[in-house]
């Protein structure tokens, strides 16, 4: 066997090793990122809205929000505390959107939504609708999410 047959072969072998590992870190990276998507909200964030999931009056937010007396449906201009009716978490990294009753994360958990999940005006009782003022984005709790 000549030395060029040798290294062709050994070239090809190593080629063959690289393109494969390429494949694998890109299959990777391709995966690492994705959102657990919620319906209606914008890869990220966490959305809250009016009427059901989509509805007209929405507001999304990408981190936790203290108090909602100064924040505004996107798409009416009202006011969104005390007017949650349903909500969607589509979480990058995972977080959990806990819902409370007064600002400051006071007042108690009204209700919280997994990443990737939704929760609707009829799966809320009727003391969670209409009810929340403050968002805690939180990691994943042992707490029962939607």
């Amino acid at each position: 066997m000549s030395r060029t047959s040798r290294n062709t072969g050994l070239g090809k072998r190593i080629a063959s090793l690289a393109g494969a590992t390429a494949l694998l870190l890109a299959g990777g990276v391709a995966t690492a990122g994705q959102a657990a998507a919620g319906a209606s909200c914008p890869s990220g964030y966490h959305c809250v809205f009016q009427g059901s999931v989509g509805s007209i009056g929405h507001k999304s937010f990408f981190n936790s929000d203290t108090d909602f007396t100064n924040d505004y449906w996107e798409d009416t201009g009202e006011p969104v505390n005390d007017q949650v009716m349903a909500a969607s978490n589509s979480s990058n990294g995972g977080y959990e959107s806990h819902y409370y009753k007064d600002i400051n994360y006071g007042g108690g958990l009204i209700f919280c939504v997994n990443p990737g999940s939704q929760v609707n005006w009829d799966q809320l009782d009727w003391t969670q609708r209409n009810q929340a003022s403050s968002l805690r984005l939180r990691p994943t709790t042992t707490i029962p999410c939607f």
